[in-house]
């Protein structure tokens, strides 16, 4: 009754729907076929007909040669309250539903009789012949949770590498041996089990907001790898590998190892007098400009080719690992030291460190060494810097592949700034319209973006889509310097023609034509992941202003100095008045980190909302002199 009558979520007073309890409980079936069985359970509510979304129930069973997973005891009943009394109604076996598919099936099916108010309980037995693949357990979801357990029963001859992800603690965490709990054939001695309970409560939603890398890098839930077994014989299995193993697959692989040696093919690929010149940081440049220039990326991820090497070199296209294989053969076919490197994009989530999954990575660049200095490379991008790697490639960290010594992690945060710097010159009218230039330079991955849309813009769109203009700035023409030159900073020229508000005698100004930041990206009340940025920022904004003689400034905005904990970075606003009639604006800003801890979120949000007031609030007022 009280499920029932509850018509809001205390802990989330936006929460359309929410799990009242989940549990579940997975052991080894004994006599048998050692087959897992979960016993799941579920009781969500619904507030309101946003969350009827919940209502809709799809379990995936996975597939293969050798055996599928099955459902048994599947059962969903709808309560709901009506006129005072309880009333409930039960899913019919007709409705549920199986897709099929090639490496899985879902079971389907919809809640009957929904209605705002009502209690969702749901519970079926899953029973799975692929010990190796335990159950992930999920405590966080879109929705929140008041309350998530999850209990597991696993013979102690079984060895599961055991991981936690996310930042959200655990309210319990128990194991514990339970004595002659499983018998694995009729004959044989029960041996002992490990119990464990691994429960949560107040879970709240997992919310995606801007800075994210991979959700599923922070999603809360217990993950199992099956790391070995000891047969009742005593001879051990493993499941997992070794770096080492991992390295001599590679090194034999037929479209990595064996490619990344055909360096025979690249021969005669540079131009007579690219290869005559001496090994130096100059040369190193100038192939990969060659490489980009003539070859290209066909927009396909992954760490193995689909094409071998001479067919990359004939059609002068292929994926990320050809295109970046063939650079790497270059650059070692002409002496220099280089060595290949796996990593996972944003979007793909981090690898695991513990032991080596290789299909949780999906991209291969390279890391050259020349001078004395190592360099990133990835030909994929034709806008992109020598020592760049794009964007989608700033996951932190990667694994460099040395097979002739051992492989090991690197870290991938780029070291210097990214920065954008604009320099308005505005000249104020006696009827409070302004004319002027904005001067725009992009350097590091802001020019990178900006070349890339510039590629995709018509002229008259560059102006909204590669600025954030305020309400009162138009633009007249556009001039573009070093679109083509990489290896400058680039730079956009605007003609200005701003309003402002003009009342009486007075004029008031705001004097950021453009923002830095269109909104505040961050709106949750509290963020349990990383803020990540992928590089440092910085912002410059300088505004020289220019009144009519018979005018003066007689009031000016607050200036501000603000910094964010252990020199995370800094906002500085000021005004700098040269004469009567002329003035400077400064506004500078910093991010001196690439990744902040969820630990900065509230002061980052502020930080944010301060930068957002000084662009969008601050005046000058300009007066007429009688």
């Amino acid at each position: 009754m009280e499920d029932l009558r509850a018509t809001t979520f205390s802990n989330d007073s936006t929460a359309n729907s929410f799990y009242i309890f989940e549990k579940g409980f997975t052991q080894f079936e004994d006599e048998g076929n050692y087959n897992l069985i979960t016993d799941y359970s579920a009781k969500i509510k619904i507030l309101n007909k946003e969350g009827y979304d919940e209502a809709n129930v799809e379990i995936r069973l996975s597939k293969s040669k050798s055996g599928n997973e099955k459902i048994h005891k599947l059962e969903a009943t709808t309560y709901f309250y009506e006129n005072g009394i309880i009333k409930w109604m039960k899913l019919d076996a007709s409705n549920i539903y199986t897709e099929k598919n090639e490496n899985y099936d879902i079971v389907k099916f919809t809640f009957p009789s929904i209605s705002p108010g009502a209690v969702l309980v749901y519970s079926y037995q899953k029973e799975s012949p692929f010990f190796f693949n335990l159950k992930t357990w999920w405590f966080q979801d879109d929705i929140p949770k008041l309350y998530s357990s999850y209990e597991t029963s696993i013979p102690a001859n079984y060895n599961y590498n055991i991981k936690k992800v996310g930042e959200l603690s655990l309210d319990v965490n128990t194991s514990k041996i339970k004595p002659r709990c499983f018998k694995p054939i009729v004959s044989a001695t029960p041996g002992d089990c490990i119990l464990s309970e691994y429960t949560m409560k107040d879970i709240p939603a997992f919310i995606d907001e801007p800075y994210l890398t991979s959700k599923f890098n922070f999603v809360a839930r217990i993950e199992y790898e099956l790391m070995q077994v000891t047969n009742l014989n005593g001879i051990v299995k493993n499941y997992t590998k070794s770096w080492s193993d991992v390295d001599h697959e590679l090194k034999t692989d037929q479209s990595i190892g064996r490619q990344l040696n055909r360096t025979r093919l690249v021969k005669h690929i540079l131009p007579e007098n690219l290869q005559q010149k001496p090994n130096n940081l100059s040369k190193a440049k100038d192939i990969f400009d060659f490489i980009k220039e003539n070859f290209t990326w066909n927009g396909e991820y992954k760490i193995y080719s689909d094409m071998n090497l001479k067919d990359v070199i004939n059609e002068k296209s292929g994926n990320v690992s050809s295109i970046n294989i063939l650079m790497h053969n270059i650059f070692e076919r002409e002496g220099f030291k280089v060595l290949p490197m796996m990593i996972s994009t944003r979007s793909n989530g981090f690898p695991t460190k513990l032991y080596p999954v290789l299909s949780e990575f999906n991209y291969l660049m390279v890391q050259l060494e020349v001078e004395g200095e190592k360099y990133f490379l990835d030909a994929t991008e034709k806008n992109i810097g020598f020592g760049e790697i794009p964007f989608r490639g700033l996951n932190q960290y990667a694994r460099l592949l040395d097979f002739d010594n051992e492989s090991s992690w690197i870290d991938i945060e780029p070291s210097d700034f990214s920065r954008v710097v604009m320099m308005d010159s505005l000249k104020v009218s006696a009827d409070g319209t302004s004319n002027g230039i904005s001067k725009h330079v992009f350097n590091g991955y802001h020019a990178l973006q900006a070349r890339n849309n510039l590629e995709k813009l018509r002229e008259d769109e560059i102006f909204n889509e590669l600025t954030n203009p305020s309400s009162f700035t138009g633009s007249g023409a556009i001039t573009l310097k070093n679109q083509k030159e990489i290896s400058k900073a680039l730079h956009i020229k605007y003609k200005l023609n701003n309003q402002t508000q003009k009342i009486n005698d007075a004029i008031f100004l705001n004097p950021f034509s453009f923002r830095f930041f269109k909104s505040n990206p961050f709106q949750l009340e509290s963020r349990h992941y990383p803020i990540d940025f992928g590089y440092k920022d910085a912002y410059s904004y300088i505004i020289n202003i220019e009144i009519p003689k018979n005018y003066k400034f007689e009031e000016f905005p607050e200036q501000k100095s603000l910094g964010l904990p252990e020199s995370g970075g800094n906002l500085r606003f000021f005004i700098r008045q040269n004469n009567e009639t002329n003035l400077d604006v400064y506004c500078k800003l910093s991010f001196n980190k690439a990744l902040y801890s969820s630990a900065y979120y509230p002061y980052l949000k502020e930080f944010f909302s301060e930068i957002i007031k000084v662009q969008t609030q601050s005046l000058i007022v300009i007066r007429e002199i009688i």
